[in-house]
């Protein structure tokens, strides 16, 4: 290591490597140089390819996806009802409800931050993202199995609310709910519009408003089985590429291509610029203050992102009463490869080759871009933009009929109703369309209108629990807990709310500067913010219910109506005792790998201290299999689950699909392609 040099360094020109003592605080120690700013360009991308990847290929994709969509109504004999639209038949198996979640979860952040965290942490910031964000997943699978049994006809989960604990509690976490979508949509144009702008010079404004656009045209066509369809190859297409970078890095490239010339580099580069508050300085343990305070913020802000976000309610809403809990847990293990395996290669080769990456690139999202351009050239440069662009649409057209949900059924729905006007399935299916489009349309606008301020993707993804937060217990004990009352449940989301940004600008003020973007952004500041919002409205709104208890037997949230009718809303006896069943199983699993992802994992990676080559050469090699065998899992299986079905469609209905068999695992329901087969 003696002779080690950062011939990356050297050649844009710096005297110190970007990656300092105490990167996030102090820029004025890291290199000046720009990776983007100083590059010939001749590894970037020209404005054209950037234009034909975020427009035409995004327009083609969407064409694409209502064809597929179509020809399976067509020949399925599927109506465009409210119910299909909203819900996708609730008939969705549990191949492709996983593959729904992983798209639905890897966000623009998913890819970008979590190599930044890398970059900054080492080792420790790749497990503590994925790891903190599978968690919320896997507990969600017992609440999806709620749904399943205690509002089988729901739309949303603000209908739950609504029928529980009346108009004033529906209104407030209609507020939450519509600030979740809009902090994740900020986020993904946030992370989209800063990577196209690096990589294509496309104008940051007008890819906020590219982007959308392929997303609301197979949103607004197809409804929620659309996004569903385009999710799976969303899904497919990130994790092939995450493949490619991954053996980029660890077996092929000619600087880098294998676990002990990383290694190396990252340990000269720990003694060149030792990592503040890590373990002798290192990029290599799990020994590192500001990876676990970054790992507090991320398991109480994505609790908020997952509970209190309509489109995984929808997910759930949608699934089987057998795939609400397997998909879930099979989601939510596949997409802990995402973030995990990614950002251990692309975030890792990061500081291993040393690059010039500046703090601002890094917060927002640019390593991974960074990387795969030096490594690929305009391939890596490619590829890393289509993979990007798949993550932020799917997400997208996830929030976008998650919104129009909210929008048609507690919003418009209500208001009918209190004016005494009827509420049909098709006025439903036209606002959701009409909510779609102006919603896609202000994405563009609130694009804009972060990058005027001068946010960035990490100050939003760890801001987010602070604003979000508070609403998550109640949430979760609207469908799960009995005797949670209305006064305790708004007591506890605006209580938590209240003592949250309290405690995050009180800390943030103590600082040098006072309130700033800058110091609340600190990483010990947003883990207050954003433990303060969940556990103090935990505590709140169970004293209140404690005091002042409710006796919900579940009657009302049963009674939720239909506007069309669906076969699979009904819940028989041998379903829901099949559900009871499921509850023990998914309480087992989720408990058992919560236990093992947040405790046991790190607890047993510290005695390794500082890793030796060979157990970063095990934790590489663990990263790779793990990202292989969600690949294989999430290509194959939806497929399988839906060969017959697949085959009707390619035959023009030749082959007919066979009808669901009724078993005590499922009742019957009609058969609704690509995720209509018998869960097998």
């Amino acid at each position: 290591m003696a002779d080690f040099v950062n011939p990356s360094v050297e050649a844009f020109g710096c005297t110190t490597s970007p990656v300092t003592r105490n990167f996030f605080l102090d820029p004025q120690y890291a290199c000046q140089a720009s990776f983007f700013g100083l590059a010939d360009g001749s590894a970037q991308l020209s404005r054209a390819v950037g234009y034909v990847i975020v427009l035409a290929f995004g327009i083609s994709f969407g064409i694409a996806t209502v064809g597929l969509v179509l020809i399976e109504r067509r020949i399925l004999n599927r109506p465009m009802d409210s119910e299909f639209f909203n819900t996708a038949g609730r008939s969705v198996k549990t191949g492709l409800t996983a593959s729904v979640l992983v798209s639905q979860w890897t966000w623009a952040a998913t890819l970008l931050q979590s190599s930044n965290v890398a970059f900054k942490y080492g080792v420790s910031g790749p497990f503590w993202y994925a790891s903190g964000a599978t968690l919320q997943i896997i507990i969600f699978a017992l609440l999806a199995v709620q749904v399943k049994r205690r509002a089988p006809t729901a739309h949303t989960f603000l209908e739950i609310i609504q029928a529980r604990w009346g108009t004033v509690a529906h209104t407030v976490f209609l507020f939450f709910a519509f600030a979740t979508n809009i902090i994740v949509t900020s986020m993904l144009i946030l992370g989209g519009s800063a990577v196209v702008n690096a990589l294509t010079g496309i104008n940051t404004n007008l890819a906020s408003f590219l982007i959308p656009l392929g997303v609301i045209l197979y949103t607004i066509a197809g409804g929620l089985k659309a996004t569903f369809v385009a999710s799976y190859f969303n899904t497919a297409v990130i994790l092939i590429a995450l493949c490619i970078f991954v053996f980029q890095v660890y077996v092929t490239d000619s600087t880098l291509g294998s676990p002990s010339t990383v290694y190396d580099r990252l340990q000269a580069t720990s003694v060149i610029q030792p990592v503040l508050d890590n373990k002798g300085g290192s990029y290599l343990t799990m020994f590192s203050k500001n990876g676990l305070l970054f790992g507090l913020s991320n398991i109480c802000g994505n609790f908020g992102t997952v509970f209190v976000d309509q489109s995984y309610w929808q997910s759930a809403i949608a699934a089987t009463p057998q795939a609400a809990w397997k998909g879930y847990i099979l989601g939510g293990l596949s997409w802990f490869a995402i973030p995990f395996t990614l950002a251990t290669s692309l975030g890792l080769a990061g500081i291993a080759l040393s690059l010039p990456i500046t703090l601002d690139e890094s917060n927002s999202g640019l390593v991974p871009p960074a990387v795969a351009t030096h490594l690929m050239g305009k391939g890596g440069s490619v590829l890393i933009l289509i993979m990007l662009f798949m993550a932020v649409t799917s997400t997208g057209a996830a929030e976008q009929i998650a919104v129009s949900s909210l929008v048609a059924y507690d919003v418009y729905a209500p208001l009918m109703r209190r004016m005494g006007k009827p509420v049909t399935g098709k006025s439903v299916v036209l606002v959701s369309r009409i909510a779609i489009i102006v919603f896609g349309l202000l994405t563009g606008v609130l694009g804009i209108a972060l990058n005027a301020i001068g946010v960035s993707l990490g100050w939003v993804y760890l801001g987010m629990g602070v604003i979000i937060g508070s609403a998550v217990a109640p949430v979760a004990f609207a469908i799960s807990w009995s005797k949670c009352s209305g006064a305790g449940a708004v007591a506890g989301a605006i209580g938590g709310l209240v003592l949250a940004i309290a405690s995050w600008l009180g800390y943030a003020s103590s600082f040098d500067g006072g309130v700033s973007i800058a110091n609340t952004g600190r990483d010990e500041v947003m883990v207050v913010g954003n433990v303060v919002a969940i556990l103090s409205s935990a505590a709140i709104c169970v004293v209140v219910s404690l005091i002042k208890p409710d006796n919900c037997d579940w009657l009302a949230t049963k009674s939720i109506p239909l506007l069309d009718a669906d076969a699979n809303a009904e819940l028989t006896p041998e379903a829901e005792a099949q559900i009871d069943k499921a509850m023990k199983m998914i309480t087992a699993w989720g408990v058992g790998l919560a236990l093992v992802l947040v405790v046991a994992w790190p607890l047993l990676a510290l005695p390794a201290g500082v890793f030796s080559k060979g157990y970063f050469t095990f934790w590489v090699i663990l990263s790779i299999i793990w990202g292989l065998m969600a690949t294989i899992a999430m290509v194959l299986l939806p497929v399988w689950e839906s060969r017959s079905s697949i085959l009707a469609i390619l035959s023009c209905g030749a082959i007919s699909p066979p009808l669901p068999v009724k078993t005590m695992e499922e009742p019957v329901g009609e058969s609704d392609g690509i995720s209509s087969e018998v869960d097998e």
